[in-house]
């Protein structure tokens, strides 16, 4: 024993005399200055960057939000459940608490994922990688950094630049002010520009769906249409620099992914978008049993799904003839939906569930389980049936969005038949060819009538409780570079016919494939009088601009966004209304209602447009809710963080 301590001792007194003894890095264990070494140390790191895309999955109040999430809810084009897309009713309450909510947030202020980012680059340095390698992960760092900054300079203005990992003691950084937005945006555009030209060309090789030259270009469209157009319309300095940056990196993409998806459907309701899939350039993919998405296919058909579409976003689609529903000489009127929705933009149908109203055959039963398609017949009235025959027949290939709807199964072949559409909740009803007795099937109900079924599908889900759904979602898709390009060359005054051509017309072809010509924009036929509607601030041309992007995009999580770097939040006052009901003491084809009293229409009558009970008075619009205030606790923790203007 002796021998053991004498050993022991004289190990230590080495050890004094070595002050790198106490320093020195395990061996058997990572640290960061052990797990940045090699181009495969890096590359594991950085696959939870991916977390950050939300995809059709949940996201929190600090991150972006899913396809299916709060923010389109914030937006004119989605109203969910009692909340409506007015931001001022809910935003003042939270705002006095000092609260940071969920809702109606483009993103929190969390800086967790920006530190994440930073130690990657950080440790590059250090590393064994050749400068090639060096230079792709430092590109890749750049990407994910100029990511999140994007959000945050959306939200926020004004935030706290960070370009390495921020320690405990770094008390001039943990406590410092806001960084201006003119030198954040510089900022990510600066690291975008420089990755562009120092990433791997094709990404991480075999790995064909990672970011690469093709996503940091896609990222500069993005975030040079939207800080160049912030910039514009709020008054700042060098809005152009951001819009040329969006066009020239734009110019740089656009030729690469020359054609699309033939089906709008399919974009956001495929198995499997791996294999070049056309305009495809970035997704996330879902597995089975593996990694499936929580969120969009089990509750589109469940009682849980709210999510209804207003009236005036209906309206925003187009007719065939290629003409708004103010001038169209093909649009009839709104007097039922089933007039509304013919002639239109068939991406409508894929957004919005069309009309129908179907018969069960035995009536007897009262939950349609079991082999559904055998349990309804059309109904005698064949107008009844006219969108069953459109989405079924008339539509090649089309397998996802058929009708009748089912609800939500495993194997979605024995879920209830949705016996019509619109499917109201705010009272009960009763089948007229069943028993008064029988109840209303609950599920794909809601209140205003325009049901949002963008991301319903007939895929089969995962087997198990989790009811997880494995069709991939888009996360970059060339469309939005169209747009961007279409909006940025507007914005500098070059847009014209041949770039409504390489753009919009090439997305119109889906609005229409049996006569898409007949909806081509011409842009020499766009004047003051081409859409009576029109916010009549804006010009002609470039209203159907951002009508396009309102209608590719929607349901996607961008409209919030583009009506606050317009400059029209306004638009959020209007009442979301919905469906015309021309008497709802006897609803829409063979529904009865047996108390609808409980039914709220515009103008307090039997006929008009429904709206929504839960839903008060809008309060109106503020300037102050451009930009989130920061949470009162982080003030409280960091005095020199200033509030953002107006929510002092």
């Amino acid at each position: 024993m002796k021998r053991y301590i004498a050993i022991l001792s004289g190990a230590l007194m080495l050890a004094a005399c070595n002050k790198d003894f106490l320093n020195k890095v395990p061996t058997n264990q990572f640290t960061e200055q052990t797990a940045f070494s090699t181009y495969q140390n890096f590359q594991t790191y950085s696959w939870s960057f991916y977390d950050y895309f939300a995809g059709y999955g949940n996201s929190g109040a600090t991150m972006p939000p899913a396809f299916a999430s709060q923010e389109n809810g914030n937006s004119d084009n989605i109203c969910n459940g009692s909340q409506s897309g007015y931001v001022n009713q809910t935003k003042q309450p939270a705002a006095a608490a000092g609260a940071q909510t969920t809702s109606l947030q483009i993103s929190g202020w969390d800086f967790s994922f920006v530190r994440k980012v930073n130690v990657l680059l950080d440790n590059i340095d250090k590393s064994t990688m050749t400068q090639k390698d060096k230079d792709h992960w430092r590109s890749v760092g750049y990407f994910f950094r100029a990511l999140r900054y994007y959000d945050l300079i959306a939200a926020f203005g004004d935030v706290p630049w960070m370009d390495h990992a921020v320690s405990d003691t770094a008390t001039s950084m943990l406590f410092g002010a806001r960084t201006p937005r003119d030198v954040v945006a510089q900022n990510i555009l600066n690291d975008l520009i420089w990755a562009e030209s120092h990433i791997n060309v094709a990404g991480e090789g075999a790995n064909t769906n990672t970011i690469n030259q093709n996503c940091v270009q896609f990222l500069i469209s993005r975030f040079g249409l939207f800080e160049g157009t912030w910039r514009k319309y709020h008054n700042l300095p060098d809005a152009n620099t951001y819009l040329q940056a969006c066009v020239t990196y734009s110019q740089k993409l656009l030729p690469k992914f020359p054609t699309l998806m033939s089906s709008y459907d399919d974009v956001f309701n495929t198995e499997d978008l791996s294999g070049g899939k056309p305009g495809i350039i970035l997704y996330k993919q879902y597995v089975n049993t593996i990694y499936n998405n929580p969120q969009v296919t089990r509750y589109t058909g469940s009682t849980s799904w709210t999510t209804e579409v207003p009236k005036t976003a209906v309206e925003s689609f187009l007719c065939t003839d290629g003409k708004p529903i103010s001038t169209s000489a093909v649009y009839n009127g709104d007097d039922s939906m089933y007039a509304a929705f013919k002639n239109r933009d068939r991406r409508l149908y894929y957004i919005v569930m069309p009309p129908y109203s179907v018969k069960f055959i035995n009536p007897g039963i009262t939950n349609q389980a079991g082999n559904s398609d055998n349990l309804w017949a059309y109904d005698a009235n064949p107008a009844y049936g006219y969108f069953v025959h459109y989405m079924n027949d008339s539509i090649t290939g089309n397998t996802n969005k058929r009708l009748p709807v089912l609800s939500q199964t495993i194997d979605m072949k024995s879920g209830n038949v949705i016996p019509n559409m619109p499917h109201f909740t705010s009272y009960n009803v009763a089948l007229s060819n069943l028993p008064a007795t029988k109840a209303a099937i609950p599920q794909m109900v809601g209140t205003l009538g325009y049901y949002f079924w963008k991301f319903y599908c007939r895929l089969p889900m995962d087997g198990s409780s989790n009811y997880g759904g494995t069709q991939d979602c888009p996360l970059f898709r060339i469309e939005e570079t169209m747009l961007n390009y279409a909006e940025a060359q507007f914005e500098l005054g070059g847009f014209n016919q041949t770039i409504a051509d390489q753009t919009i017309n090439i997305i119109r072809q889906r609005a229409n494939p049996t006569n898409w010509p007949a909806m081509k924009m011409l842009v020499g036929n766009i004047d003051a009088g081409f859409d009576t509607k029109r916010d009549a601030t804006v010009d002609p041309v470039l209203w159907e601009i951002r009508r396009e992007r309102r209608i590719e995009l929607f349901g996607d999580g961008f409209r919030f966004n583009d009506l606050k770097r317009w400059s029209k939040g306004t638009y959020m006052n209007d009442y979301p209304y919905g469906v015309k009901v021309y008497d709802k003491n006897r609803m829409y084809p063979n529904v009865l209602g047996l108390s609808n009293a409980n039914i709220k229409l515009d103008n307090g009558g039997n006929s008009g447009y429904v709206k929504n009970p839960n839903i008060a008075t809008p309060l109106g619009w503020l300037d102050k809710y451009y930009l989130e205030p920061v949470p009162l606790q982080e003030i409280q923790i960091n005095p020199n963080l200033v509030q953002t203007s107006g929510w002092q």
